[in-house]
């Protein structure tokens, strides 16, 4: 018989962070105007839109992957099926460190990034720092406008690493119309046969898709995405 194969989105954001839409939002549009079996909410240092997404998931068909987008002191890191907020601010390692401890995947985001869009050595091709640290996987492909690149190196980098770390794709969307644009092919169709394969490696990272008003789309949603991490920083000064 035919393995089946699924997609997943595992970078998209919601109001918890830096988003637009909302997590049950994001759970309808993914469940309607998607083919993706799975999606990963991974906000800027926080899981709260994740475990709200997760909460409700029952209602929608798509199934959802507890994470979170760890701003470490050296770049930003997925963590992946994290129940617990991972203190940000600490090193790479340390930072992976804790998503493991918790029983989750560490996966590099959008490595490669031009100096100018990112200042974090980690997002921009460090590969001491790649070389060094327990990654479980990289991002090889994400939709973020002028990362072409930068997923070309990554994919580049993927392939010179393929015994240690899989290949993840994921929209870093933060409005609705991102989602599933770039996105994580596996064998099966639920999580956790999405996280059986990230562990074993056989996943492949896809996108991004063809969409000639996505530049112009998130240009007209900077401002509310900027206000929107304004709040989240806000918020997260605020926690104990």
């Amino acid at each position: 018989m035919k393995q089946t194969r699924s997609s997943a989105d595992l970078h998209v954001h919601t109001t918890a962070s830096d988003g637009t839409a909302r997590p049950a939002e994001v759970l309808e549009w993914a469940s309607e105007a998607t083919d993706l079996s799975v999606i990963a909410i991974c906000d800027h240092n926080t899981n709260e839109g994740a475990l709200e997404a997760a909460a409700i998931a029952h209602e929608y068909r798509v199934e959802v992957v507890v994470g979170q987008e760890v701003e470490s002191a050296t770049g930003h890191i997925l963590g992946l099926w994290t129940p617990e907020i991972v203190e940000p601010g600490m090193d790479a390692q340390d930072t992976v460190d804790a998503i493991h401890e918790q029983g989750g995947l560490a996966i590099i985001a959008h490595p490669f990034a031009p100096k100018w869009w990112h200042k974090h050595g980690l997002c921009r091709g460090d590969r001491c720092i790649y070389d060094a640290v327990d990654f479980d996987g990289v991002e090889v492909a994400n939709s973020t406008p002028l990362l072409a690149l930068a997923n070309m190196h990554a994919r580049r980098y993927w392939r010179e690493n393929l015994s240690r770390l899989a290949a993840t794709g994921g929209s870093d969307a933060h409005m609705l119309q991102v989602v599933g644009t770039s996105r994580t092919h596996f064998e099966g169709s639920s999580a956790a046969d999405l996280r059986a394969a990230l562990e074993a490696r056989t996943t492949r990272g896809w996108g991004p898709s063809f969409q000639p008003l996505r530049a112009f789309r998130y240009a007209t949603k900077v401002p509310e995405i900027k206000s929107r991490d304004a709040e989240r920083k806000a918020r997260e000064a605020q926690r104990p």
